[in-house]
């Protein structure tokens, strides 16, 4: 079944490139939307079609739309190719695809090519200064699609590179904490719960640390191996029953694409 992204989760792409960026060379400013109209109109790319049949089925090509969309459209104040960019990986992922044998130069070229309306075109030998003829939107999602598809690959699932902001998130959700840095290092600390008793009312929390892992601050990526050992002393692994999937929600998968991908992020704010 396909998967889509909705209004809510492309802002909330660009909420978390705002923060992310908020502190760097480059931050996203002025954030947030600029027409709740183009960003509609953006999104709602994904599910144009005739009747009950999409014009856009398959997951590459709907992705490819949808970037495509939030590129052209600007519905934001600033970081529109940034958040096309996050938004488009987000989309394959969804749809357990990701990108393969992609260097970080090849895709900031892909996003710039797109943004320029010149992915694609092949100038006239006879004649290379001229300028591309303009196409139609039909025609550049198309050479979108061209050039994923020669990229993309079915996901093998793993840890993601997090940030440790993230990763408080997550852990949240099962009843973790993160708490006490010191030096290089931040203890783990499981919440637990007393249930009310004859002389209290209320339930009680407890913090019980069961371990530490690298630290630096909220802004570093954790390794994948503290990913690993922090799992494990959790108890959140795959034999427990939480895969990869269940570990990292929405926001970690957001949070990877970003790290991974911070050089081009970087570079396209410059364009």
């Amino acid at each position: 079944m396909l998967e889509m992204l909705s209004v809510a989760d492309v802002r909330k792409v660009h909420q978390i490139l705002v923060a992310d960026f908020e502190s760097s060379q480059d931050p996203i400013s002025p954030p947030g939307v600029r027409s709740r109209a183009l960003l509609e109109s953006a999104v709602g790319r994904q599910w144009s079609g005739h009747g009950q049949t999409l014009k856009y089925p398959d997951p590459i090509g709907n992705a490819a739309t949808l970037a495509f969309g939030i590129c052209m459209d600007h519905p934001f104040h600033n970081g529109n190719k940034r958040t096309a960019l996050v938004c488009l990986l987000v989309h394959l992922d969804k749809n357990r695809l990701c990108l393969f044998d992609t260097s970080q130069s090849e895709l900031y070229q892909f996003m710039v090519a797109m943004a320029d309306h010149t992915l694609g075109f092949r100038p006239d030998p006879r004649r290379p200064d001229k300028a591309p003829a303009r196409r139609t939107a039909d025609d550049e999602v198309d050479e979108i699609t061209r050039w994923l598809r020669k990229r993309v690959s079915k996901i093998q699932r793993g840890e993601r590179a997090v940030t440790f902001r993230t990763l408080r998130s997550i852990l949240g959700r099962f009843r973790f904490e993160l708490a006490n840095p010191h030096s290089n290092s931040i203890e783990v600390v499981r919440v637990e719960t007393s249930p009310p008793g004859l002389l209290r009312r209320q339930p009680r929390e407890t913090r019980k640390k069961i371990g530490t892992i690298g630290y630096r601050d909220e802004g570093t990526q954790v390794s994948i191996r503290d990913l690993k050992a922090l799992r494990k002393m959790c108890g959140l692994t795959e034999d427990a029953g939480v895969d990869a999937d269940s570990f990292y929600n929405e926001d970690g998968v957001i949070d990877a694409f970003i790290n991974r991908y911070r050089g081009v992020l970087r570079r396209l704010a410059k364009t």
